[in-house]
């Protein structure tokens, strides 16, 4: 028989949960492990005009071909930026969805006018402006940085060029004592942070995001990013950085836990048909935000047995981008589920799941 190559997914220009074709293929998400009695559940993601519902899915069914210790070829990587005009509004209030539309000064189409001003004070000997885009070019930096809501998908990473906040910090003669930084953007939002976290985590000050100049009409066009940070600390339009002294240093919201380490498979697969033995490709994304991905795993029965794929080098400031090939020979419906190990020993309490065909 000849084989024949085909790529299901392609490419990693967003990590929303796609649902493209006629139902030859579809991610949802699983419970783990999945319980045949519990009541249909799911939930639901918008993605620009787009609403995606996961739903749980029960993996007893016996309405799929098993296939169980299957073998491939793995790759990984953490590159890839997801286009601006894709990039979500992860920058908002917290009374505002992260989630809920594309961030007009991220789009090349946007009015407005590149600010990167901003005002330091609080207890510091004496407040000062500073351009941030103006500081010489060794205080300036570029690294591709990822960005996950706390109970969301890993849908955003790009290439920022910006400022380390330890640069603006290192400006100010701080008071005895001062230990929370609050960013504040042109709306009034501020979302405080222990600074000494802020600064273990090297926060920046962006000003560029994918190559290009951040713009907006509210004075400001700055953003603040934060490594290894969930989204409701990424802030946008910052006029002000407070350094202030608390009597108690402020909690940092971690991920919750029901979404650890979030695996998403990229669909794209639009009407495409398997015959036995195409060799398939399925593509992916991984974030935990918090804790290098140690391995991404896949299983082609139900969750019985487990192709572990290490992904040795991850770092956590950036998600895992991963790719794995096999072939089947046995006709009908299969299902791939896939999920991800952390460094910390934690496995995805939320698996990804594919549905496809082989004739």
């Amino acid at each position: 028989m000849t084989q024949r190559s085909k790529r299901v997914f392609a490419g990693v220009a967003g990590a929303a949960l796609l649902f493209t074709g006629s139902g030859m293929a579809l991610n949802a998400l699983n419970p783990a492990p999945a319980d045949a009695s519990d009541e249909a559940r799911g939930t639901t993601h918008t993605f620009n005009e787009n609403v995606v519902e996961a739903s749980w899915a029960d993996i007893d069914d016996g309405s799929y071909v098993r296939v169980p210790d299957v073998q491939g070829t793995f790759v990984f990587n953490q590159l890839g930026t997801t286009p601006n005009d894709e990039l979500f509004n992860v920058f908002g209030t917290a009374l505002t969805s992260m989630c809920s539309k594309p961030a007009v000064e991220l789009g090349s189409q946007a009015d407005g006018v590149a600010n990167y001003y901003v005002n330091v004070g609080g207890h510091i000997q004496k407040n000062f402006t500073v351009d941030v885009s103006a500081l010489s070019e060794d205080a300036s930096e570029e690294t591709l940085m990822a960005c996950s809501c706390a109970t969301g998908s890993p849908f955003g990473q790009a290439a920022v060029l910006g400022v380390p906040l330890a640069s603006i910090v290192e400006m100010a003669d701080l008071e005895d004592g001062v230990n929370t930084v609050t960013a504040y953007g042109a709306d009034g939002f501020g979302q405080p942070l222990p600074l000494r976290y802020a600064l273990e985590h090297d926060a920046m000050l962006v000003y560029q995001v994918n190559g290009e100049e951040l713009t907006s009409a509210e004075g400001s066009s700055m953003q603040l990013w934060m490594p290894e940070t969930v989204a409701r600390y990424f802030t946008r339009n910052i006029t002000d950085i407070e350094l202030t002294r608390e009597d108690a240093v402020p909690d940092v919201q971690q991920v919750d836990p029901c979404y650890r380490n979030k695996v998403n498979i990229m669909n794209y697969a639009d009407g495409c048909t398997f015959a036995a033995g195409d060799e398939i490709t399925f593509e992916g994304v991984a974030d935990d935000v918090g804790s290098p991905i140690e391995a991404i795993e896949f299983s082609f029965d139900g969750g019985t047995t487990w192709t572990t794929c290490a992904t040795e080098g991850a770092t956590a400031d950036k998600w895992v981008n991963w790719q794995f090939t096999t072939t089947f020979e046995e006709q009908g419906d299969h299902r791939m589920t896939v999920r991800a190990k952390t460094a910390d020993g934690t496995v995805s309490p939320l698996e990804a799941t594919l549905l496809f065909a082989v004739e």
